[in-house]
């Protein structure tokens, strides 16, 4: 039985290749091979189509183009796009930064396509199968439709029994005989008499369909032949060439004619030999339509043009003699990392490849098997298997959180449990290292590098355990962390694992709170899923502990990349090691555990969004433990900060208390309003932060400023342990309570940094608010999905970076970098580049792919990747032939399914654009095109009427966007709308049928009900394909379908080598490039680094300090030590160096010149840092944001934000 998944990639299949999409009867009722259709071909199919060759002149000769039929609608639009495609002046799909070639004839319709392949020397001889389809025009007696026979009785009250007949026996209705003009005439006249009484029958609808418009049959072709090698290889060039018409079994008479010419003389076979080295042919296998067509008349609702095409086509190889069709070998061009990709990826094999279609095998998923067969394909498929991330016969009750946390007092135990994990992993070591030394010398050496670098991660766990073992505080924060995750996923399973009706629901909860007693003998929510580490998280945890309890610690320097797959974990593992940090501190450093301990900055704002929540909930659970654990964790509460930008959250307390007023104002008038503050409901037992009061169900908002003026969180529920009588939830939102109150996770995104040089109060920060102060610098800086940080954004922050360190840095301490991705590549180079230090991969690959102990490639797979190419549509026509194809599946699974609740997984598209330009003129056609697209395919197959019409009838308001398009209070918003399942009532629901989305998703989103994604052409890179596309099927079966642009030369590769690009997509990751000194990244942020340095480090933080540089030999210690950190910067070679100190010393030195020419400040005017054009004008500024600057030489800017975005510009049109 077909799987719902196999269910929806079949109706893709027949709409946009065919055959299969029609009502009418036929005789292969399982291939629909001799299928009739209602349309001409060209209008219905959109790829796998082989088309004549244009030409500007000729003589071709049309029979019947005079009797074509007017397009359509969508066939209108067909050949409006087409005709335009011909002038290749005007055509431009592409993207600002990457444009796209102009079409042209050859890949918008292509006339020829085949496969390349490999066989051995062996090989004597090749079986071929071709198969295609051509269409002609269906005559009357082969059109015929089922009907059940309700009302047959009116054929003769109406008088159109001399048309159709029904017979009853087949419960079919047939056309009875060829109709003259005014035959037709008449029966038309029939069938509008029974429509005024008649019209929403059955009886009506299917007449309609049967008389309508004229049918095309289609003719199926099947050509087997087996071709000789040495054939091949004495013919001309090794070129062997032949007409398909001289096949066995080819159909020639079913083919297009003309007076004079026929389609049989012009379709040919050719196969081409290339001998190699290395005892294989490499053979290419294509076929070719070699007929001329005038170009003026190349019109898809042309007959002859439809009649000269090949539809379906297929060309099937079969020998026992297949080869890999690239060799692994060692290439000494190659960079190391490639090489060792290579190596790692050895097994991964490819049989062949395309040429303007894809190539596929059998069990092309299955490496360990040789092919017998080769094919091309238009519809490629490849299953990305899933990782298992437990061990084969390792016990997972020593992975237990809860016997790992405080509630259990058997320390001997848990040391002994710890220590069989790093056994484990040492003897699967052991067991790499034998197999690595009985291959090749060259793969030896790259093994054996591996190797040793499992080694040191496993040294790195022993000594982990070692200081668990001898050191109480550490044992003891360890405990506490693994508590703190406990009651964390005990709450998440509690309160969060069920769905809420709606978004920004007005409720209040009043269930019961456990006492931290309570949970150490209450039972999990859900016995079934106790939570447990996975073994790579909890490894990561144990090599990283020694970095935080021995500031001798070599680790301290190294930055920690977790490089895990998207949805394995990645977040717990480093939440866990900062609540281990958080409880460290508290008991090693009772006196000066105060201020922010963790830094965590993220690149996106939908990221920021949903991640803060996840650490909210962490650091509730630690606030929780803390305050039943008095006073050997302290007085000061645990705490998390959220800096981000003004658009995100205000920033300001009269801005807050502003957005507070309005929105109450809002809900007192019975009004929908947005909460402002990004926090939709408590994170510790889930009741919605805006609600009603029980008693007069009058609106309340948990946020309010309190008399000292600052902004408190507090939750609704009057149980909960973070309610307003129970002190709140200990968030800080607003910027200034963040300077006053530092937190002690302070999140934040990579942006808001720039704002140091800005802000004199945020040197609080880094906990240097004057140079008496005890509180320890942060010491864990976290930057989640670190290849984001790339490109001029990674040069900005790897510049400025050296800065942020140097704020974390005494000369005792030093802070820990932790980093985490799903994509990497060249990112020794990006870490050298962003933090000046080495950086060490977890976990390691030893001898393949597949297996790193940690994880390990399962056989089953979750997210099927489907390739389309269309040939002779556009990427937006066939975009919206797709859609329509979808939501037509869904509402096939939903008629047959018993459940129809199961639905939901395929019932939300998420679309994937490349820029928003593309989104805009997608969005616009979803109400112009893509709603009439999809009610005509619906009546198409007669399901045009209630309850099937619900399908569409709200598509123009289902529709969803996450782009930078969205303000930021909307982004919560509809991430809560996307939550909404499919309740099963096809005309009573609330899920979105739509979700348009760019870049902004590719991280972050982690939507499970989500099970159908388009790919709208390749994203600029492969790691955003991975990312964004990894945003489906992360719990059950789901689908990416991915539409190539043929006129896109990367595009078109990228589908000719589908699977193999597929099989190995984490080996394709471009390199990452980061260059912090470069003179574009100088020239935009080096003075705001400079000014914060100084600001900072030297602890000038107020805003009337800039005149104190040429004091007490500031200026000199200012270039000494920037000079410093240059000269230590090991990305920098000696040039760059003396550059970077050259452009240093200039920019201090205008600094200077600036100061002697300015008055010391007062409160009448002088020099500041930075006043606002809102205070006394006589103030001079030293610092100018970067978009005021004057000219080349206007070197005194500085940058507000590490992007640098051209501002919006609004355009009003008075009179038009």
């Amino acid at each position: 039985m077909m799987s719902n998944r196999e269910k929806v990639i079949s109706r893709v299949q027949k709409e946009l290749i065919g055959p299969g999409t029609d009502l009418f009867e036929c005789s292969d009722k399982v291939n629909f091979s001799d299928e009739v259709i209602a349309d001409k071909p060209l209008l219905r199919y959109f790829s796998g189509i082989l088309y004549p060759k244009q030409t500007a002149i000729g003589d071709f000769m049309e029979d019947d183009d005079e009797n074509d039929e007017t397009p359509s609608e969508i066939a209108e639009e067909d050949s409006r796009e087409i005709e335009d495609s011909d002038n290749t002046s005007n055509i431009n799909e592409g993207t600002e930064d990457n444009k796209e070639i102009a079409y042209s004839a050859s890949t918008f319709f292509p006339s020829q396509y085949g496969i390349s392949f490999a066989v051995s020397k062996d090989c004597t001889e090749l079986k071929i199968d071709l198969s295609f389809g051509n269409y002609k025009k269906a005559k009357a007696k082969e059109i015929a439709i089922k009907y059940g026979g309700n009302s047959v009785d009116l054929l003769k009250q109406f008088g159109l029994q001399a048309f159709v007949f029904f017979d009853s026996e087949k419960k079919i209705l047939k056309q009875t005989k060829e109709l003259t003009k005014q035959e037709k005439q008449r029966r038309s006249s029939c069938l509008n008499t029974l429509g005024k009484d008649h019209r929403d029958s059955g009886l009506y609808k299917t007449l309609a369909k049967l008389f309508f418009k004229d049918k095309y049959k289609r003719y199926d072709n099947r050509i087997e032949t087996a071709i000789n090698i040495d054939d091949i290889k004495n013919a001309e060039n090794q070129h062997y060439k032949v007409l398909l018409s001289e096949l066995p079994n080819a159909n020639g008479d079913q083919w297009w004619k003309s007076k004079n010419k026929s389609l049989k003389d012009y379709l040919y076979l050719h196969i081409k030999l290339y001998e190699q080295p290395n005892s294989k042919y490499v053979v290419k296998v294509f076929i070719e339509n070699t007929l001329l067509f005038p170009r003026t008349k190349f019109s898809i609702a042309k007959e002859s043009l439809n009649q000269t095409c090949l539809f379906q086509t297929e060309i099937r190889i079969e020998t026992t003699h297949l080869q890999p069709f690239n060799d692994y070998k060692n290439n000494p061009y190659k960079s190391d990392e490639d090489k060792m990709l290579d190596f790692l990826y050895r097994e991964k094999l490819s049989y062949g490849i395309g040429h303007n279609t894809a190539c596929t095998w059998e069990n092309c998923e299955d490496d360990t098997k040789t092919p017998s067969w080769v094919s091309s394909t238009f519809l490629p498929q490849f299953n990305v298997k899933s990782q298992s991330t437990y061990i084969d016969g390792f016990d997972k009750e020593y992975l237990e959180i809860k016997k790992l946390s405080s509630f259990n007092n058997d320390k001997d135990t848990t040391i002994s449990n710890l220590k069989k994990l790093s056994d484990a992993y040492l003897k699967w070591i052991e067991t790499e290292e034998t197999e690595a030394n009985k291959l090749s010398e060259n793969d030896k050496i790259l093994a054996l590098s591996n190797i040793q670098k499992c080694k040191t991660i496993q040294k790195r766990m022993e000594n982990g355990i070692e200081w668990l073992t001898k050191n109480d505080n550490a044992f003891c924060a360890f405990q506490l962390a693994n508590t703190a995750i406990y009651l964390q996923m005990f709450q998440n399973q509690w309160h969060f694992s069920k769905q809420k009706d709606g978004f920004e629901a007005y409720e209040r909860t009043n269930s019961p709170q456990y006492t931290y007693q309570e949970y150490a003998t209450k039972g999990y929510p859900d016995a079934n899923k106790i939570p447990i580490w996975r073994p790579f998280q909890l490894a990561f945890i144990l090599q990283c502990l020694p970095s935080f309890i021995d500031e001798n610690s070599e680790d301290r320097d190294l930055v920690d990349l977790l490089y895990f797959p998207t949805g394995g974990g990645k977040t717990e593992a480093y939440l866990a090691l900062s609540a281990f940090l958080i409880f460290w501190r508290r008991l090693q450093y009772p006196n000066n555990y105060g201020g922010v301990n963790i830094i965590i900055r993220y690149t996106l704002r939908l990221l920021s969004a949903q991640q803060f929540e996840r650490a909210t909930k962490l650091i509730l659970a630690c606030e929780f433990i803390r305050n039943n654990n008095q006073p050997y964790l302290g007085s000061e509460k645990i705490t998390i900060g959220f800096w981000v930008g003004d658009s995100t959250i205000p920033n300001r307390i009269e801005d807050a208390k502003d957005k507070l007023n309005k929105t109450q104002e809002r809900l007192n008038s019975k009004k929908y309003s947005i909460n402002p503050f990004q926090l939709s409901s408590c994170q510790w037992c889930n009741t919605k932060i805006i609600g009603r009061t029980e008693e007069k169900n009058n609106p309340i908002i948990g946020h309010r400023i309190n008399r000292q003026n600052h902004l408190t969180s507090y939750c609704l529920n009057p149980n909960c342990a973070y309610s307003e009588q129970n002190g709140g939830l200990p968030i800080v939102l607003v910027d200034e309570d963040i300077y006053n109150n530092p937190p002690t996770m302070l999140f934040a995104t990579v942006d808001k940094f720039a704002q140091l040089a800005w802000k004199g109060e945020a040197t609080s920060l880094f906990n240097s608010q004057n140079k008496d102060s005890s509180n320890r610098k942060p010491e864990l800086i976290i930057q989640d999905e670190l290849h984001l940080l790339s490109g001029p954004l990674g040069s900005l922050v790897g510049l400025f970076e050296n800065i942020i360190l140097s704020l974390c840095t005494t000369k005792t301490q030093k802070p820990k970098i932790i980093a985490s991705t799903a994509t990497v590549k060249n990112v020794e180079e990006q870490v050298k580049g962003l933090y000046n230090r080495t950086v060490q991969i977890f976990p390691q690959n030893a001898t393949n792919a597949d297996n790193t102990f940690f994880s390990k490639t399962l056989s089953e797979s979750k997210r099927r990747y489907v390739g389309i190419l269309p040939t002779g549509k556009t990427q937006t026509m066939t975009n919206l032939r797709l859609n329509a194809a979808l939501l037509f599946a869904r509402l096939e699974l939903w008629k047959n399914s018993m459940d129809k609740t199961e639905v939901d997984q395929f019932w939300t598209i998420l679309s994937y654009f490349k820029s928003l330009k593309h989104i805009g003129r997608f969005s616009n056609k979803i109400v112009a095109e893509l709603l009439p697209e999809i009610k005509q395919l619906q009546v198409r197959y007669l399901m045009n009427i209630p309850p099937y019409n619900n399908n569409y009838n709200k598509l123009s308001y289902r529709n969803l966007e996450l782009t930078s398009r969205i303000p930021n209070e909307r982004i919560k918003k509809n991430l809560d709308k996307l939550n909404i399942t499919f309740n099963g009532n096809l005309e009573k629901h609330q899920a979105f049928d739509i979700v348009l989305a760019t870049n902004m998703i590719s991280v972050g989103l982690d939507e499970k009900r989500l099970g159908i994604m388009l790919m709208n052409g390749m994203p600029p890179n492969t790691a955003e394909y991975i990312q964004a596309s990894s945003r489906v099927a992360r719990e059950n079966e789901g689908v990416v379908f991915t539409i190539f642009d043929p006129n896109n030369t990367r595009d078109l590769s990228y589908f000719e080598d589908f699977v193999p690009f597929h099989k190995t997509f984490y080996k394709q990751v471009e390199p990452i490039s980061v260059t912090p000194f470069a003179e574009n990244a100088l020239d935009k942020m080096l003075f705001t680094a400079i000014v914060t340095y100084f600001r900072h480090k030297l602890n000038f933080s107020d805003n009337k300090s800039p005149y104190l540089l040429l004091e007490n030999g500031n200026k000199q210690q200012l270039l000494n030590e920037l000079s410093s950190i240059a000269n230590t910067h090991s990305f920098a070679d000696n040039e760059d160096k003396q550059l970077l100190i050259a452009e240093i010393a200039n920019l201090i030195q205008q600094w200077e010149y600036k100061i002697q020419a300015s008055p010391r400040p007062s409160r009448d005017g002088g020099l500041y840092f930075y006043c606002s054009k809102y205070e006394t004008k006589k103030k001079k500024n030293l610092l100018k944001p970067i978009q005021e600057r004057q000219n080349a030489n206007d070197k005194l800017v500085g940058m507000q934000s590490m992007r640098s975005v051209e501002p919006n510009t609004s355009i009003k049109i008075k009179n038009f």
